[in-house]
């Protein structure tokens, strides 16, 4: 089930059901399309962000039908992107208050923040979303959360780049597709994830302080060309040419098969978007 499902089926429906009347505050807008799944014959779901005016009538109109004998309606929610009403004088100047205390309210307690709720929705894995969280102030998307205990790693890249294997992310990371780019600018915290991710797979420290995909590109970059210029020795690399690179530590294995065919894959992709390095043309002479 992924956390989209979880919060709708095993939060806000039963809450729903159970109060018949349920206010959702949502200042974010994270869980703004869960609330609309919920709209069905029995169910009417009012949105507040357009008009407080025509919202208030349709909410008291519908509060209405619910309370009838033989309702037509089972339930009504009310969705407001605003942030929750804490004190009274705050819940005085919401129109909207007086439906919470009817029925219920999400998020009513810590219980509902959205940490909380991901931890409910997979304990198994409470360690690797407490750290896609340290890493995201503003939240993961729900992308992230439901890549995390799919049976590999770098939840982030992932969700973000929208890849699966180890051999794409290293891909997209050195010649994103454009969406790919956009993406890495919008989101928050997958250069952490990049620098664990590069250190696991390749063996590579990332140095540089960015936090931009071309700082991190750059530095890449250099590592693989310069990789593949060792693979391609036909001697051991000279100790003057060590210094600068971490190649000398690689010994055959997993990690130099994934930079071998993750070269091959990037620079076709490279030649097909006109980006990174072009082959050197040898002297026919």
């Amino acid at each position: 089930m992924s956390i989209a499902e979880f919060i709708r089926e095993s939060v806000l429906r039963p809450r729903l059901k159970l109060a018949g009347c349920l206010v959702v505050y949502d200042a974010g807008s994270r869980y703004r399309e869960q609330c609309f799944d919920l709209a069905a014959d029995r169910v009417r779901v009012i949105d507040a962000s357009e008009s407080s005016i025509v919202s208030r009538e349709a909410a008291l109109l519908a509060l209405r039908e619910v309370g009838q004998p033989k309702a037509p309606l089972e339930g009504v929610l009310i969705y407001v992107p605003t942030k929750r009403p804490e004190t009274d004088e705050q819940k005085q100047a919401d129109p909207f208050a007086l439906y919470a205390e009817c029925g219920a309210v999400f998020p009513q307690d810590d219980g509902d923040g959205y940490l909380s709720l991901c931890l409910r929705a997979r304990p198994d894995h409470a360690t690797e979303i407490r750290q896609v969280f340290a890493r995201s102030p503003g939240g993961p998307t729900f992308a992230v959360i439901d890549a995390i205990g799919g049976g590999v790693s770098w939840p982030q890249l992932r969700a973000s780049l929208r890849v699966e294997s180890g051999r794409e992310i290293l891909a997209a990371l050195l010649a994103p597709h454009a969406s790919q780019t956009e993406a890495l600018k919008g989101q928050e915290g997958w250069m952490q994830e990049a620098r664990d991710f590069l250190r696991a797979t390749l063996g590579l420290s990332v140095k540089t302080r960015g936090k931009t995909w071309a700082a991190l590109a750059d530095e890449l970059w250099r590592y693989v060309l310069f990789s593949e210029f060792v693979f391609d020795l036909p001697a051991v690399l000279p100790d003057t040419l060590k210094g600068g690179c971490r190649t000398h530590r690689w010994r055959p294995g997993p990690s130099s098969r994934m930079s071998a065919t993750g070269c091959a894959a990037t620079r076709r992709r490279a030649r097909s978007i006109s980006i990174g390095p072009k082959p050197l043309r040898r002297n026919s002479t």
